[in-house]
C-alpha cells in the first residue's frame, strides 16, 4: 500500500514538473522572441518599455536608507534606518540596451531553471521504472547540484552589472540607490545540499550493487 501511495506520489508531481518545464520553456521563447523584436517595436513606435533591475535602497557598502520618525527622542530613540534593503527599479524607456541587460539575467534564470526541472523528471522516471539507483540518476542530481550554483552566480552576476549600467546612466536619484548584492548565500547552501544527495545517492548505488553481487 505503502509502493502505491509512493508511486501516486511520484507520477502527481511529474505531472507538476511536466506542467512547470512547459510553462518554462514557453517563458523562454517569450524573452527570446521580446528581445529579438524589441529593436523593431521601438523603430515602429514611441512606446516606452518597461524594465527593471534589482537594486539596494540607500548609499555605501553596506546600504542603509534612513527613517524618520516623530517623537523619537522622546523614546530614548537616537537614530532609525532600514539595513540591507532590497527593491526592484522599474523604468519606462526606449534604450534597447536597457531593456536587453534588464531581461537576460531572465532569460538565462529561465533556461537554468527548465535544464533543471528536466533532470528532476528523468529521475523521477527512473524511480517510477523501479531503478531509483541508476547511475545516471546520480550524474543528473550532481548536474542539478553544479547548474542551481551556475545558475545562481550567472543571475546575481548580470544583475548586478545590469543595475550597475542603469545607475551610471541616472545622474540623479532619490532616495539613494546602490547595487544589489553580487551573489546569494542560500544558492550556495541549495546546491552544496544537492551536491551532498548526489553523493549519498551514489554511496546508495554501491550498496545495492554490493548487494547484487552478494546474493
Amino acid at each position: 500500500m505503502t509502493t502505491q501511495n509512493n508511486q501516486k506520489f511520484i507520477r502527481v508531481v511529474k505531472i507538476l514538473l511536466d506542467v512547470i518545464l512547459g510553462l518554462l520553456v514557453v517563458a523562454s521563447i517569450f524573452l527570446v522572441l521580446w528581445i529579438a523584436l524589441t529593436p523593431l517595436i521601438l523603430n515602429m513606435s514611441d512606446i516606452a518599455i518597461t524594465s527593471s533591475v534589482p537594486v539596494a535602497i540607500g548609499s555605501g557598502d553596506e546600504p542603509q536608507f534612513d527613517v524618520k520618525v516623530a517623537g523619537a527622542e522622546a523614546k530614548g530613540i537616537q537614530a532609525a534606518f532600514v539595513d540591507e534593503a532590497q527593491g526592484t527599479l522599474r523604468l519606462e524607456t526606449t534604450d534597447w540596451s536597457i531593456i536587453f541587460i534588464s531581461n537576460l539575467a531572465k532569460l538565462l534564470t529561465a533556461i537554468g531553471l527548465a535544464y533543471v526541472v528536466y533532470l528532476i523528471r528523468a529521475v523521477l522516471q527512473a524511480i517510477l521504472k523501479g531503478n531509483p539507483f541508476a547511475p545516471e540518476n546520480t550524474v543528473r542530481i550532481r548536474r542539478i547540484g553544479y547548474l542551481v550554483l551556475l545558475v545562481g552566480f550567472l543571475k546575481a552576476a548580470v544583475e548586478y552589472f545590469a543595475a550597475w549600467e542603469i545607475l551610471n546612466q541616472l545622474t540623479i536619484v532619490e532616495p539613494m540607490l546602490s547595487l544589489p548584492s553580487p551573489f546569494e548565500a542560500e544558492v550556495i547552501l541549495a546546491s552544496l545540499l544537492i551536491l551532498v544527495i548526489a553523493q549519498v545517492w551514489s554511496y546508495g548505488m554501491e550498496l545495492e550493487r554490493d548487494q547484487a553481487l552478494t546474493i
